[in-house]
């Protein structure tokens, strides 16, 4: 291939995709948008290939300088690193974390059916036979739940609250991001994450039932337990996303759908880290208290409502982010 046919045939990409490096530098509106950057992705790889061909053909021309110069900044504009404004903090947890949970509500409803499943398979397999308890329940739960007392008393009165909701938020980001990140496994992990904990809640439920500490159950995670599940489905519903991106990428490679949709999946994530701290200060100051269980209940129920509210009711805003 001459010089002259080489230019010829890559031109118009060349022109296009420094048009578009040009409105990524004015921060056009435009450059945000997802078929903006797809666009931009592949018009990138392709002109990179263009210089490596033109460094092995064409060295010392300036055909090659212009391509260096292009590509790099290509390069800069695409991975360049900036500082996150108050004004973009506002928006992304105001408009952007709503709008990839409505995106992605089938596998959030996925992700909260695992869980129900699991519930229902904790309560049958204690209802068939107590001793299954014994394969997942840890033995000292096990013992108070046979002795006729609430596990959770001795754990609260050794330490301090402020350590134990410190160590309760630990724990549960812990199985949120298992949840989340677990989505890479093709969802394996996020599903094995979402059935294990539904299984083991709906064994205790059940075994608490049958030795009469339901009530005291009930009382004790009403405050937070609406909260602290909903925050883990949504993480499952995140790991979801990315599995769908691995499992059925579409016209894109693997990698490419990933990518994209990795973006709306820690949009996703990271909403559940505030609700688990919540989560955790509750249940570690509010849980043991001996408020009344109506009270408890009414908080519980209000934390997740608005949580849900956030979530689902919030007003789209007009801007198209990228998935």
């Amino acid at each position: 291939m001459t010089l002259g046919t080489f230019v010829r045939k890559n031109r118009p990409r060349w022109q296009q995709l420094e048009q578009m490096i040009t409105l990524m530098e004015q921060r056009s509106r435009e450059a945000r948008r997802r078929t903006f950057l797809q666009e931009l992705s592949a018009a990138y790889r392709a002109t990179a290939a263009d210089l490596a061909f033109a460094q092995t053909y064409f060295g010392g021309t300036t055909v090659l300088l212009f391509l260096h110069q292009l590509v790099g900044r290509a390069h800069n504009q695409i991975y360049r690193s900036r500082g996150l404004s108050l004004k973009e903090a506002i928006h992304f947890f105001r408009r952007e974390i709503p709008e990839a949970t409505r995106r992605h509500l089938t596998a959030v409803s996925w992700s909260a059916l695992v869980f129900v499943i699991g519930i229902m398979l904790g309560l049958s397999a204690v209802q068939f036979d107590e001793r299954s308890a014994t394969l997942l329940v840890p033995t000292q739960i096990l013992d108070s739940i046979y002795s006729g007392r609430m596990w959770t008393g001795p754990i609260m009165s050794v330490l301090p609250a402020p350590v134990m909701s410190t160590m309760l938020v630990t724990n549960n980001i812990s199985v949120a991001l298992l949840a989340f990140v677990g989505g890479l496994t093709f969802g394996v992990v996020s599903f094995w994450i979402l059935f294990f904990n539904g299984v083991m809640l709906g064994m205790v439920f059940k075994l608490c039932a049958n030795y009469g500490l339901l009530g005291p159950l009930a009382g004790f995670i009403a405050t937070h337990g609406f909260l602290e599940i909903s925050a883990v489905v949504l993480a499952g519903g995140a790991g979801f996303v990315m599995a769908n991106a691995l499992l059925r990428p579409g016209n894109y490679s693997r990698r490419d759908a990933l990518s994209v949709q990795a973006r709306a999946a820690v949009r996703m994530a990271v909403a559940t880290v505030p609700a688990l701290i919540v989560a955790g200060c509750l249940e570690a100051f509010v849980s043991p208290s001996t408020l009344p269980i109506g009270v408890k209940a009414v908080v519980g129920l209000a934390l997740g409502g608005c949580f849900w509210l956030y979530l689902l009711g919030a007003k789209r805003g007009k801007t198209v982010e990228p998935s």
